[in-house]
């Protein structure tokens, strides 16, 4: 575990008291390490305080961050080569996340589908639809029609033109949209494959999706920017593209030899 004590800062500011504030102005100022009674006796709050504290920046309990704060006190290593290597902590968080909770049954789900249906939607807002456009160009290239959906209110009106012919794969990384659950339950009532791509297992748009691939979160001090918003869902796209060409090697290769005329 390697993680900046200023990020994790940053990420719960809007979570803090003035008490809190107090505390994080005393580590920020990276004054010696103390036993939590004789933190609380010197910043003038209760021990309970702290922990509420530690909790607040995602970490269970006082100990773990003092483990934290100790070892960025002992680095040695210029600040750059900290930061460079935390961020590398940070990517492998984010793929061990993926290794734990990816499903291939649902990955096998999905690309069965997406071979299944000629014409795509993919529907996504903000970094969601980013990613959907990686979705396009690489799905497109293999003979699929892909349209991306990035604003709620075209989904609402795309809902009652799409048709059982028409497969619909909603990203969402928080899972939280409400209108996009609305959407999701119409398209699934009325028979629509409608397949969803979140980190949020217990998101309203699970609940009525034809399935649901888990991809990983992003938490802390990823949150601040530092990891791309769409690289859980970028992961998970990967996966299902891998899976479609292994799985249908001979399709896109007659794909690919139709195209070669006009690559000349």
């Amino acid at each position: 575990m390697n993680k900046d004590i200023g990020l994790l800062f940053e990420y719960a500011r809007s979570k803090f008291t003035s008490t809190d504030s107090k505390i994080a102005e005393y580590f920020l100022a990276r004054k010696p390490v103390k036993t939590i009674e004789e933190l609380a006796v010197d910043i003038g709050v209760s021990t309970a305080s702290i922990t509420r504290f530690c909790q607040k920046l995602g970490l269970n309990n006082f100990k773990e961050f003092l483990f934290l704060y100790q070892g960025q006190l002992d680095s040695a290593n210029p600040p750059s080569k900290r930061e460079h290597s935390g961020l590398h902590q940070d990517y492998f968080d984010v793929l061990q996340q993926l290794d734990n909770c990816i499903d291939t049954d649902v990955v096998e789900l999905i690309t069965a589908a997406i071979s299944q249906h000629k014409i795509i939607h993919i529907f996504g807002t903000g970094f969601s639809a980013l990613a959907g456009g990686d979705f396009k160009f690489r799905f497109g290239r293999l003979g699929k029609f892909v349209e991306v959906v990035q604003d709620t209110n075209s989904m609402v009106m795309y809902q009652d033109i799409l048709t059982t012919e028409n497969l619909v794969i909603v990203l969402s990384l928080n899972g939280l949209n409400e209108d996009m659950a609305k959407v999701v339950k119409n398209l699934t009532s009325r028979g629509i494959s409608t397949f969803l791509i979140t980190s949020n297992a217990k998101s309203k748009l699970a609940k009525n999706a034809t399935a649901t691939l888990l991809t990983a979160s992003l938490h802390g001090e990823e949150r601040t920017g530092m990891i791309t918003a769409q690289l859980p869902m970028l992961m998970a796209i990967d996966h299902l593209y891998f899976h479609y060409v292994s799985t249908n090697r001979d399709t896109i290769k007659n794909w690919v030899s139709t195209e070669a005329p006009f690559g000349k």
